[in-house]
């Protein structure tokens, strides 16, 4: 399919996957142009099965006409290269909904261009993880003997999210589950390697958490040096939301995930909220780093409950462990005494930012997360930063930006109430690729809870 495909006809395309996505929503893969229900079918009652029958037999017709017009415009574009060259024109088949939208989903990536593949986990994932129809976050981690895992955050049997009264909604506090990734950087899962509420947990709480309240153990990032991984848990409780009351802990990641990784010794920190007057600077509660050219490791950190703006440690490899030794970033080139909080952010004043992912690429210190204020437009972005140096990788004058999820509406990469953005391994900045998620639920619509296939060309120019 040429490059040229007119924009009207993507258009259509676009008004067609619009229809699809409106209730009673069916799903429409662009690749094979095929349209099913939604993975909440069979919890639907005999009604609502029947409307969505009615919405596939709407939408196949549909799908087929914009192909029929697809062809057409091939044939035109090959009879003026005939005519032009005197030579016979090559012949094009709109063979999928994604030539008519003029994206290709595996072919290289033009300098700024992103490209949303698709749910590949939870309530709309495709291929989704065997026995769990509702995920978050995933995280990919390599394990010291060089097999990776996905981390997920509170995931559940149902494509649907909760309540935690539901006990037929199996919940899992967290999950490791085994993925590969195919020529094309697909993603690949495996059945999940631990269990839910009380059997063979992920992150088996600490009692200084238990005793703060916690129920649930839920993922705040990780820190890479060599082979080696660490990573931040937070304690929630599963009624009363986000907040990380039952404090953070490390866990030092082994082979085994099915036998729970186990706070590191020391590690724990209790909560302290911002909204708690005269707390001043508190630790942080959110991380991710990774050990530069120069040795050290830096971490970039900030709140689990979005409070904060991003700060930065950096401590030396063989101490990551021992949260006593982080030195904070001050600002003006300056560390602040190691074990105390830092007292300035890398991010303007007023932002609040999420999840994090801040790794070396191609040479490079690359940051990728949520930002909850993205300028002053107060609109949640997933966005990625490139800059020269781990403390200015935040540096609107140094380091160019990429949005790469969007919660406006007329974005170009809208996604409606986005977060996450993990860094997959084996990126370059010409392909990095990223696992971002998305927590959307529609008035009188099935939830969206899931994990999105991101691939972008972030490379400066």
């Amino acid at each position: 399919m040429p490059t040229s495909m007119p924009r009207a006809l993507a258009n259509k395309v676009k008004d067609v996957l619009n229809y699809a996505a409106e209730q009673p929503a069916v799903d429409v893969d662009t690749r094979t142009n095929t349209v099913t229900p939604p993975p909440s079918y069979d919890y639907l009652d005999d009604e609502a099965k029947a409307e969505v029958a009615q919405k596939v037999a709407d939408v196949e017709p549909r799908i087929a006409d914009v192909l029929d017009e697809g062809d057409a415009v091939d044939d035109e574009v090959a009879r003026a290269i005939a005519k032009a060259s005197g030579l016979p024109g090559p012949v094009h088949t709109a063979s999928s909904l994604e030539d008519l939208l003029g994206v290709s989903n595996d072919g290289p990536l033009a300098p700024g261009e992103v490209r949303n593949r698709g749910p590949v986990a939870g309530t709309d994932g495709k291929p989704g993880i065997p026995g769990i129809k509702a995920a978050d976050l995933g995280e990919v981690i390599t394990l010291p003997n060089g097999k990776k895992v996905a981390i997920f955050g509170d995931s559940y049997g149902k494509p649907q999210v909760g309540p935690p009264t539901d006990p037929t909604n199996t919940h899992y506090p967290s999950v490791a589950v085994p993925v590969t990734f195919d020529a094309k950087g697909r993603p690949h899962f495996g059945p999940p390697l631990t269990g839910p509420d009380g059997k063979n947990v992920l992150f088996p709480l600490p009692e200084e958490a238990k005793r703060a309240g916690a129920n649930n153990a839920l993922p705040a990032g990780s820190i890479t040096i060599g082979k080696d991984t660490y990573m931040m848990v937070v304690g929630t409780n599963t009624n009363e939301g986000l907040n990380p009351k039952g404090g953070s802990w490390l866990v030092k990641v082994t082979n085994d995930p099915a036998g729970g990784w186990r706070p590191v010794d020391g590690s724990y920190r209790p909560w302290s909220p911002n909204a708690d007057p005269g707390k001043g600077p508190i630790p942080p509660t959110q991380i991710s780093g990774y050990q530069a050219s120069d040795g050290k490791v830096y971490i970039a950190a900030d709140a689990f409950d979005r409070s904060q703006g991003v700060t930065m440690y950096r401590v030396d490899p063989d101490q990551v462990w021992n949260r006593g030794q982080w030195e904070p970033y001050n600002g003006n080139n300056t560390w602040g005494p190691a074990g105390q909080p830092a007292t300035t952010t890398i991010t303007p004043p007023g932002q609040h930012w999420g999840e994090l992912s801040f790794r070396e690429v191609d040479g490079k210190p690359v940051l990728s997360g949520t930002n909850l204020n993205n300028d002053s437009t107060k609109i949640p972005t997933v966005e990625v930063h490139v800059g020269d140096n781990p403390t200015q990788v935040l540096n609107p004058d140094t380091s160019p930006k990429t949005v790469v999820m969007s919660n406006d509406p007329n974005a170009p990469n809208f996604v409606p109430a986005p977060y996450g953005g993990y860094i997959l391994p084996g990126s370059t900045l010409d392909n990095l690729g990223i696992f971002g998620s998305q927590w959307y639920e529609p008035q009188g619509g099935p939830v969206h809870y899931d994990v999105q296939d991101i691939r972008a060309n972030v490379k400066p120019g």
